[in-house]
């Protein structure tokens, strides 16, 4: 297990420690750092197990309390700028008041205090300040914003009401905060409730109206924090109430405040935000967040009250003496009304007359502005938009390690300024600053990645940004205008985000091949359930394309993930003409479901991988070979394709090496998805020895949680599976993994040196997916028939001219393992290293479960060659 050393200046904070130190805690028995010579218990009883995140002045882990069997959060003082004398003692006071603050706050979604306590250094010149607070599980809402992109009005202003109720506590009890922001507010994972955090910068509010700040060091967080509060001038209470209403704006529009503020010709966040939100954001509301982010403190809302008044759309129940009286009755000072606010209260005035009618035209008016909104939020934002980009947008969420590794966060910020360059380029020059920008944040994302390569929480470097930095470098070349498109579909659900970055890494790894002289522009697409993206493409009608490419034709399509999304999608594009390259799917193309229903795969479908039935007779053969004659339960989905598909083939292969009937046992998943436990229950009633696992995409969750229960009851379980199981979820089983046995296409090990050289480069690793491997060669195959093309001298090149390339018996090019060859049906031929055997093994020196190739490796020329 891995115990973290808190000393701020230790070189290697991360220990090894035998595992019984969880089991059988001896208070007397204390671990030191192996790096810096720290004591690794605090206290005799506190265990760090892993660091929360990292902020100016401290550093926050997740420890053991082995006196109370708890988990908790210890925040250490640990200032990471140069500071003088002066300025450390202020802060080292700060942090001592907020702890005694803390221990006096006690709201149900403000962490509990349990200890605070200091400790000498190994040098022990300098002291450790320690705060133990209530451990909260769950994502910071900036980790959330990462998953969602930005939230909807509705969220933000629930979020916006809840954390309000604690600040009008807070303030009750004379406490600023000083530092709210979507890093400091945590959503438990089980009762939903927002939590906010790091009151060790809090202060008390003793002066009225306002709070001097030791003029030296400003607390709190550019963007969120108000200038008078940056600039170390005095606050007060509607300090934290403008620091909420730049977190609300983060939320909404997924840009950091201090961004909108910087390009503002104002250069204030009041008003400039609108611009930036992609959803509807009420009057109501906009004009609630406009107010509390006004730069004079005297103009904007006093108390967390007058705020939810407003939010309820109570706020103006007179108007006495220049001073609007809001419930519950506060007065609070507002500017005179212009000429234009005196003509509405005529107006007003005269409509009080004339009620009946009011009604009805208030009603008309409503009416009228929501459907102007409406179309014109359809006019400048059409459907689908963020669904595809060259460069412009985001289409995979941020990694999580954004919120603690700082050069992870350093990266996603250079990419978001190279994707607003992008998105704004109608020139070479244009996308040379875009270009750049991706490369620096590159750069920082390969620093990142070498940081946290032994960590669980990694920062791995981003295939997307590699994929804009080839586009940038593309949209630079003077045939720019007309060079072909390839659209690139990857899944658009969190769950599926690392398979997603598979199939980018195969494709950017294939641009970098193509740097000098690009052949093609990468178009990434979201996978949509009701393939609206399919019909965009089909049409060559990309909402939100930059006129710059509106010449790219799109001659192929790379992707759609399943093969239920690609049965779907194959006769969309086939009456289009447009190919597309499967590098996933591997159902049999003549499927049967359980309806009976048989579905044929288009044409137009070509595919890279090994289909099933190689999945299935290797599968058979090896458990001929190693358990013959013993039961096996097979667990699959009759409503998915490759579920079915792959089940079959399996019966099929048993069935033909002599394998008994009574001993091959089916359990229907689809069936029983209430029911998992009928699956478990099959195991022990029929004495089941080998367990194949069949699942769907959508059902993978829930075997591989059937594994886990089985395996832990009967541990010679033989597990064997299929490509989906090629998947984190199933080594995160640890030693329930061990063993399993999976069929997929091909494996790292077996691609050639220059493929293995490149990836070293791009992604500073070498374990690959297979994924990777086969999208790499499913864009390998378009290259080359765009490159056959152009050799032909056709610059004008038509997708159904590749499709003849495609088909073309003597089509041939070398992939990353073997050659790219296809059959009749348009599927891969049977090449040795085409359809391979892999293991779960145990990896003593990274403590972790790969997938390693299992050997020998079977002769597919053989059976090719009778």
């Amino acid at each position: 297990m891995k115990v973290y050393c808190t000393n701020p200046n230790c070189p290697d904070r991360v220990n090894d420690a035998s595992d019984d130190l969880l089991t059988n805690f001896n208070r007397e028995r204390q671990q030191f750092c192996k790096s810096c010579g720290m004591r690794l218990i605090l206290e005799k009883h506190y265990l760090p197990l892993e660091i929360l995140g990292c902020g100016g002045f401290g550093i926050t882990f997740r420890a053991r309390d082995f006196h109370l069997e708890r988990d908790c959060a210890i925040k250490i003082l640990h200032p990471q700028r140069q500071l003088n004398s002066s300025q450390l003692q202020s802060i080292i006071t700060s942090f001592r008041r907020g702890a005694k603050t803390l221990s006096e706050l006690k709201h149900e979604q403000i962490p509990s205090l349990y200890d605070f306590f200091n400790l000498p250094e190994p040098n022990g010149q300098e002291q450790i300040f320690y705060l133990v607070q209530e451990f909260i599980p769950g994502e910071t809402l900036d980790q959330e914003l990462a998953r969602n992109r930005q939230l909807s009005e509705s969220a933000v202003t629930d979020a916006m009401k809840s954390l309000l109720e604690v600040i009008r506590y807070t303030h009750n009890q004379k406490v600023l905060h000083r530092d709210i922001k979507p890093s400091n507010i945590i959503r438990h994972k089980l009762n939903r409730k927002l939590y906010l955090i790091d009151f060790d910068t809090s202060i008390r509010r003793e002066l009225e109206p306002g709070i001097p700040i030791d003029q030296s060091l400003a607390i709190g967080s550019l963007g969120y924090a108000p200038l008078e509060q940056l600039a170390g001038r005095k606050i007060d209470t509607s300090a934290d109430l403008y620091a909420l209403a730049a977190t609300c704006i983060h939320l909404l529009t997924n840009r950091h405040p201090e961004e909108i503020r910087l390009t503002s010709s104002t250069r204030l966040l009041n008003g400039a935000w609108k611009k930036y939100t992609t959803s509807y954001v009420s009057p109501n509301l906009e004009s609630v967040l406009n107010r509390m982010l006004l730069v004079e403190p005297v103009d904007r809302y006093q108390s967390a009250e007058q705020v939810l008044a407003a939010l309820n759309n109570n706020q103006i129940l007179t108007l006495n003496n220049n001073q609007l009286v809001t419930n519950p009755g506060v007065a609070v000072k507002s500017p005179k009304p212009n000429r234009h606010q005196k003509s509405f209260n005529k107006l007003k005035e005269i409509s009080r007359n004339l009620r009946p009618v009011r009604l009805v035209f208030l009603s008309f008016l409503v009416l009228l502005v929501l459907a102007i909104a409406v179309i014109l939020n359809f006019i400048i934002n059409p459907p689908l938009a963020k669904y595809f980009s060259r460069g412009e947008e985001a289409l995979i969420a941020e990694a999580q390690a954004v919120s603690t590794i700082p050069e992870c966060r350093t990266a996603y910020d250079l990419k978001k300024q190279g994707m607003e360059a992008f998105a704004n380029s109608n020139s070479p020059a244009d996308f040379k600053i875009a270009e750049d920008a991706f490369f620096e944040a590159i750069q920082e994302f390969q620093k990142a990645a070498l940081k946290t390569s032994s960590t669980n929480n990694q920062c791995e470097v981003d295939p997307e940004t590699w994929i804009y930095y080839y586009n940038s470098k593309a949209a630079q070349i003077p045939s720019a205008h007309n060079l072909p498109t390839v659209a690139v579909v990857i899944p658009n659900l969190e769950k599926d985000r690392g398979n997603a970055l598979q199939v980018l890494r195969g494709i950017a790894q294939l641009q970098s091949e193509q740097e000098s002289a690009p052949i093609l522009q990468i178009l990434l697409a979201k996978y949509d359930s009701k393939q609206k993206e399919v019909e965009y493409i089909s049409k060559q009608n990309i909402p939100g394309e930059l006129k710059y490419f509106s010449n790219s034709k799109i001659l192929g399509v790379v992707g759609r993930y399943t093969s239920n999304n690609i049965w779907q999608a194959g006769d969309v594009f086939g009456a289009n003409q447009l190919v597309l390259i499967s590098p996933t799917s591997t159902a049999i193309r003549q499927s049967l479901l359980d309806s009976g229903q048989q579905q044929p795969l288009n044409k137009y479908v070509f595919r890279i991988a090994s289909n099933d039935s190689i999945a299935a007779e290797d599968l058979a053969n090896y458990m001929q070979k190693n358990h013959q004659g013993k039961k096996v339960l097979i667990i699959f989905d009759s409503q998915d394709i490759y579920s079915e598909s792959l089940k079959n083939k399996f019966v099929d292969n048993l069935k033909r090496l002599g394998a008994k009937e009574q001993n091959i046992i089916g359990c229907n998943l689809t069936k029983s998805t209430n029911n998992p436990q009928l699956c478990i229950d099959k195991v022990k009633q029929e004495k089941v020895e080998i367990l194949m696992l069949a699942p769907s995409p959508n059902t993978l969750e829930k075997v591989l949680n059937i594994a886990k229960e089985t395996k832990s009851k009967k541990q010679n379980l033989q597990l064997l599976g299929g490509d989906v199981l090629y998947d984190l979820q199933t080594l995160d089983l640890g030693d329930a993994a061990g063993g399993m046995v999976v069929a997929v296409s091909s494996h790292a090990s077996l691609a050639n040196s220059n493929f293995m050289d490149t990836a070293k480069k791009l992604w500073l690793t070498k374990d690959l997916s297979w994924r990777t491997l086969t999208s790499y060669d499913a864009g390998k195959a378009f290259v080359k028939t765009l490159i056959d093309l152009r050799s032909q001298r056709n610059n004008n090149p038509t997708s159904q001219q590749v499709y003849e390339k495609l088909k073309a018996p003597n089509f041939l090019v070398p992939g990353a393992t073997a050659n790219i060859e296809f059959n009749n049906e348009h599927d891969r031929k049977q090449l040795t290293g085409v359809g391979v055997l892999v293991q779960a093994t145990y990896n003593p020196q990274s403590d972790k479960y790969y997938f390693t190739l299992l050997r020998p490796i079977p002769n597919r020329e053989e059976q090719n060659n009778p």
